[in-house]
């Protein structure tokens, strides 16, 4: 029997309910089931800062199993970035823990009347004060929680001074480094004056049909193993092995989406990263490690990510790669999206620039305002409220979420990828940057056909980040074999068909959440920047972005031409 866990800050109370076999038939877990939550729970128009919203934390069916790469968890919540539904995924052993403590989900709503520690186990919930824990970073934070008896090998998701300050794109850390990072959740947390939650369990991880699962997760890892990005790449270089090509063909963002080519990349490509990593590592039931330990000039960091590198790398002017480690350093201990920071102050750079007063490429001023937005101090406090709100002229955002490292003018799927996303400018939805930019198997500069490729990524993706494994595994698995992994664990017969629906429903539910919201048509847009202005120079120049195939998009999801899911798609999808 799956279960979930209610608490109650305000109240300082808990309860349990069971998660019943017709939610998971629909919702599978994860993200799908924090949609339903949401959907359910959630009044129109509630303030992402107010008590009455509701952070939830969802492992999937899957996590915590021996299927590879399963110890993922999903955070949700409304957001206080986008004011969108919201889910930001981590790796690490979180996930892994919360269903070893009995649960599939955790759902948080009040505030707490004191800064409080969330301690959670299969016997409960313990409520302690964190008044000693608050301006703490994100890693001594944790430090101190495994400190107590008992909890040395807990696993622990907390804030630093990010999101006690409420900055609008504050993370949420697990293990030092890994991140709930994008949409402010770590702000969410904070309103409720939340400094972490520790989880620690003991119980065994039920498997309808093990012996059958275990067979085909044997199967699963040796597709894995034989894959040249999974069985390879990744594992030598992590995400950071795709900055070259992307920079190679003209779509790498460069000073706030002004250029496409950066005249330092190779400074801070993969190959020059590659001297300096000194261990790798994976999360739980991992099966490709893309972890890597890097240490440049003294300062040691993990997590070094690709995103990272874009937004704090090329996209403000730095190719220094030193100090991009401290950039990264200082936003993992303080919690704040990388993609965001980088973004934001990569459009206040763009302003100073107009203003003949350029910073670009100025790692010390780049670093103290990231200090400064973390404490929302100075300049700082007007940019911690995001890109969109500080600096909308400059802004590279969709529904007021900054871009990810992949110039959209240069892909037509991308781009519309980016711009029906629901939670706001996304390459994770529908990584169609796979297909047009990394192995180029579809032509990038043509539109036929990405309609449906968006719609169908989406929906295959919803269903993955419900299960939850690692997208990574996408690479070379199929939607079968996600189905038969997630039959042989619940006991509830999915084919491949029926996995899809599931993530198509799913779909669809966020975007009734955000059309509730007040979000529309012509919020499915990108950035006035993108749309006018052609890249000026490299293989990809002349490019501009647009949005024709729009209308095809909503027709194939069964929506009207103002993208409102008609009644009879929702009947379709048992959303009533």
């Amino acid at each position: 029997m799956l279960r979930m866990l209610w608490i109650d800050l305000g109240e300082e109370r808990f309860w349990e309910e069971e998660i019943k076999e017709e939610v998971v038939r629909r919702f599978i877990g994860g993200k799908g089931f924090a949609a339903k939550l949401l959907y359910e729970h959630l009044r129109e128009g509630v303030d992402p800062f107010s008590p009455e919203n509701i952070l939830i934390f969802a492992a999937g069916p899957l996590t915590g199993t021996v299927a590879p790469s399963s110890g993922r968890v999903c955070a949700s919540s409304k957001s206080p970035l986008t004011g969108t539904i919201f889910e930001s995924h981590c790796g690490g052993y979180l996930g892994y823990e919360l269903r070893k403590a009995g649960y599939m989900a955790v759902a948080i709503r009040g505030r707490a009347e004191d800064r409080v520690c969330l301690r959670i186990s299969e016997d409960g919930v313990e409520f302690e004060s964190a008044s000693q824990l608050w301006g703490l970073g994100t890693r001594e934070t944790e430090q101190r929680i495994k400190r107590r008896r008992g909890w040395e090998r807990s696993r622990v998701a907390a804030i630093g001074v990010a999101g006690e300050n409420l900055v609008r794109f504050a993370a949420i850390i697990h293990d030092g480094h890994r991140a709930f990072g994008r949409g402010g959740l770590g702000a969410v947390m904070g309103s409720k004056n939340l400094k972490a939650i520790a989880v620690k369990g003991s119980k065994s991880i039920e498997l309808a049909h093990p012996r059958e699962f275990k067979r085909k997760a044997r199967e699963c890892y040796r597709k894995l193993a034989s894959h040249p990005t999974t069985g390879k790449t990744l594992k030598l270089y992590g995400t950071p092995n795709v900055l070259a090509k992307v920079n190679y063909i003209g779509l790498l963002p460069t000073r706030n989406f002004s250029e496409g080519v950066f005249e330092g990349a190779d400074s801070i490509s993969a190959e020059s990263i590659a001297r300096y990593i000194t261990s790798s590592y994976g999360c739980y039931s991992c099966a490709i490690r893309c972890g890597k330990v890097v240490e440049v000039g003294g300062v040691s960091t993990t997590s070094l990510e690709y995103e990272t590198l874009y937004a704090l790398g090329s996209n403000v002017g730095v190719a220094e790669l030193s100090w991009v480690v401290k950039f990264n350093e200082l936003c993992n201990n303080q919690g704040m999206d990388t993609i965001s920071a980088g973004a934001t102050i990569a459009a206040y750079l763009e302003k100073c620039s107009r203003y003949g007063d350029a910073a670009w490429g100025d790692g010390e001023k780049i670093l103290a305002l990231l200090e400064d937005i973390a404490h929302r101090r100075g300049e700082g406090k007007a940019l911690a409220e995001g890109s969109a709100r500080a600096l909308p002229e400059y802004s590279i955002s969709i529904k007021s979420l900054e871009l990810p490292g992949y110039d959209p003018r240069g892909a037509k799927g991308v781009a519309l990828a980016y711009a029906t996303s629901n939670r706001g400018a996304c390459h994770l939805r529908a990584p169609v940057y796979i297909e047009e930019i990394l192995t180029q198997s579809v032509d990038r500069r043509k539109s036929e056909g990405k309609a449906k490729l968006v719609k169908e990524m989406q929906d295959f993706h919803a269903a993955l980040d419900s299960l939850i494994l690692c997208k990574f595994t996408a690479r070379a698995l199929a939607a079968q074999d996600y189905a038969e992994l997630l039959s042989f664990a619940t006991g509830i017969e999915f084919t491949r068909e029926e996995l899809l629906l599931a993530g198509e429903r799913i779909f669809n539910l966020e975007r009734m959440f955000n059309l509730r919201e007040g979000f529309s048509k012509q919020d499915d847009t990108l950035p006035r920047k993108l749309l006018t202005q052609p890249i000026p120079s490299g293989p990809s120049q002349g490019m501009v972005a647009e949005l024709g195939i729009l209308e095809e998009y909503y027709s194939l999801r069964g929506w009207s031409s103002e993208g409102v899911p008609t009644r009879e798609k929702l009947r379709e999808l048992g959303l009533g």
